[in-house]
């Protein structure tokens, strides 16, 4: 007796061609899940580099101050003192040679970190931050600093223009004249982060 199997093959087919659109779909949906994967963990990522660096940002203000403060205590800024070099401390008596950057100039001696060049604060424990800074007077040389030559407090820095002001807060000098000081800080974070702060001392 004769079997027709022309039916079983066509359900055999038929079932072979679900069976691979099945794992077609399968193999879709992961792909998918794993592009969504890389996608969530890369979101994370930015979100973890983002949040550090916020933290450092905010870490840097405060290595600021700390730089400010050490420069206060160390660095005598009255005549005669101030109208010469004191390397050591990181103070110069006329601006120094600077690599130009979005943020300013800054010092080529604090960029190369060139050892006994620059001035150094205790670095805290908490923060692991390395902070050296250097204070250059505005002035264009060394010695006696002059209201027409210096740029004063109040003055415009981008134009170099300067002017005779008289105020409680400003740095006197023995002669009437009063200059500005500018106070560069670099801090070196534990994850080989580096940022500049700039600021213009009274």
């Amino acid at each position: 007796m004769n079997i027709p199997i022309t039916n079983s093959i066509r359900h055999g087919r038929r079932y072979r061609q679900q069976g691979m659109v099945s794992t077609l779909i399968a193999l879709i949906v992961l792909v998918v899940s794993l592009l969504a994967a890389m996608a969530l963990m890369r979101s994370v990522d930015t979100s973890n580099t983002i949040a550090g660096s916020l933290t450092f940002r905010q870490s840097v203000l405060q290595e600021a101050e700390r730089a400010y403060v050490d420069a206060q205590q160390k660095i005598t800024f009255t005549q005669p003192t101030s109208d010469a070099d004191n390397a050591p401390l990181g103070y110069y008596a006329e601006p120094q040679p600077a690599t130009a950057r979005s943020a300013g100039d800054v010092p080529n001696v604090l960029v190369n970190a060139v050892s006994g060049s620059i001035g150094s604060v205790t670095p805290l424990n908490s923060t692991d931050n390395s902070v050296t800074y250097v204070v250059e007077r505005l002035c264009p040389t060394s010695g006696a600093a002059t209201v027409t030559a210096c740029i004063v407090p109040g003055a415009s820095l981008l134009g170099a223009t300067s002017s005779n002001q008289t105020s409680d807060n400003l740095t006197p000098f023995d002669n009437g004249a009063y200059a500005a000081f500018r106070l560069t800080v670099r801090v070196n974070g534990p994850k080989g982060t580096t940022a500049y702060v700039q600021t213009i001392l009274r």
